[in-house]
């Protein structure tokens, strides 16, 4: 690891912000237990952004996080020019260990001057286009127990340069898309490659500030708190069943979708494309066929129910059931108190509760909708898990072991928020 100063700290997302916590940093050549981006949710478009440095001139550049993108991508052409960015040509090391989608080098007739070309996609429109494999400097904040510790420096970090067009629907300047996925070129790949780490980390999503955490070992418990570590629930990552679903994709096996604690006849098909985490779809989605018995079921259980009689309103798009808020109870931390959502996976006791707080969305005064959507009947997924549903869940996905890890924080009375404040403060 590479520990150098800087002008500011990285938990900050205001590159202004003032220095006065960065001369406690220790420039030493530390072991580094674990690496850390702040995230943000930009409420315009509900994507969750973060901002890296890369470059010699350490520049500060604002990106949306995808959780099932294989790699870095950013419009290079805009900003200024890093004198340390550099082309990877076709028949290097670098080339084939990224997957790229150019000619084989044994039938390039520029076989050294070619560069490496990716296939580069935005994961919202679903645009994809050639981009070209560059490496330069990228620097991470890291962690010191809970403090923050010294600035962590890749010097030859991978990376795809891709045209302006493939910025369409990003949030306001955002200049590319973050891949947590699982190649080799993925961010959490690189940072364990470089320096060591465990080959897993934990994303804390919130509808204001978040972080993602990598490698973390005990500094995971100083965190986010041991209690908090014993808390989480494991289910093994899966490939779709019908191979439709990217190889990059994080997904899980739903058995079967319950409300207040009441199975969902969903017939013979049931859950048979697979269940996807997203971290780029606002709301979960449900292939149709789900959809139509899930909000069926919701509203019965909503509606006619001795301890909750709720009204149904005129539904608010684009959401396919909404209620009127001033007959719904709140708990403080759980949010509405509504009919209970559990996604039941490899066991009965091994399930996904998804809370008021996780399920209901204020649109308008007075009208609150479930915050699931119509995935149509050719999805890839039978169910995207989207990001509301993840806000203020602590996710580990370990690659090593092919699991993912999960617990609501609200029901420990706390936040993904909370955290970040916490770190800031130090």
């Amino acid at each position: 690891m590479v520990a150098r100063p800087y002008p500011f700290s990285l938990l900050s997302d205001d590159p202004a912000a003032s220095t006065s916590r960065v001369r406690h940093i220790n420039h030493c050549c530390l072991f580094t237990r674990s690496l850390v981006l702040p995230v943000t949710k930009d409420p315009a478009t509900l994507q969750y952004l973060t901002t890296i440095y890369h470059g010699t001139s350490q520049e500060p550049i604002r990106v949306v996080i995808d959780l099932g993108c294989p790699s870095l991508w950013l419009y290079c052409s805009s900003g200024r020019l890093s004198s340390s960015r550099r082309l990877v040509p076709s028949c290097s090391i670098q080339c084939p260990a990224a997957r790229p989608s150019n000619v084989s080098c044994a039938f390039s007739a520029a076989k050294f001057t070619t560069t490496c070309g990716l296939s580069t996609v935005n994961s919202i429109t679903r645009s994809a286009t050639r981009g070209e494999l560059v490496e330069d400097i990228l620097s991470v904040q890291s962690v010191d127990g809970s403090k923050p510790g010294p600035v962590a420096t890749v010097d030859h970090f991978l990376f795809s340069c891709a045209p302006g067009f493939l910025l369409n629907r990003l949030a306001k300047g955002a200049r590319g898309m973050l891949g947590l996925g699982k190649s080799r070129i993925a961010l959490p790949a690189q940072l364990a490659s470089k320096f060591g780490l465990q080959r897993k980390f934990a994303a804390c999503l919130s509808s204001s500030e978040g972080l993602v955490l990598f490698g973390h070992e005990p500094g995971y418990d100083s965190i986010f708190g041991a209690e908090t570590s014993r808390s989480l629930m494991y289910t093994p990552l899966v490939t779709s069943p019908d191979g439709s679903g990217s190889s990059q994709d994080y997904s899980i096996n739903v058995r079967s979708i319950k409300i207040n604690g009441k199975r969902l006849s969903l017939g013979q098909k049931g859950i048979g494309k697979g269940t996807q985490i997203s971290t780029t779809v606002p709301y979960t989605t449900l292939e149709s066929s789900i959809y139509r018995t899930f909000i069926e079921a919701y509203k019965e259980a909503a509606t006619n129910n001795y301890f909750m009689n709720l009204t149904v309103v005129a539904p608010v798009a684009p959401f396919g059931l909404c209620f009127s808020s001033k007959e719904i109870p709140s708990s403080t931390w759980l949010g509405p108190m509504v009919p209970s959502i559990d996604l039941v996976l490899q066991s009965e006791m091994v399930r996904w509760r998804v809370h008021g707080r996780n399920a209901m969305v204020p649109v308008i005064d007075e009208v609150m909708c479930l915050g699931f959507l119509d995935g149509g009947f050719n999805s890839r997924a039978s169910i995207v898990i989207g990001g509301f549903q993840l806000e203020d869940n602590l996710l580990e996905f370990n690659l090593g072991s092919s699991m993912v890890g999960f617990s609501s924080l609200l029901t420990r009375q706390t936040s993904c928020s909370d955290y970040r404040a916490k770190m800031n403060s130090l």
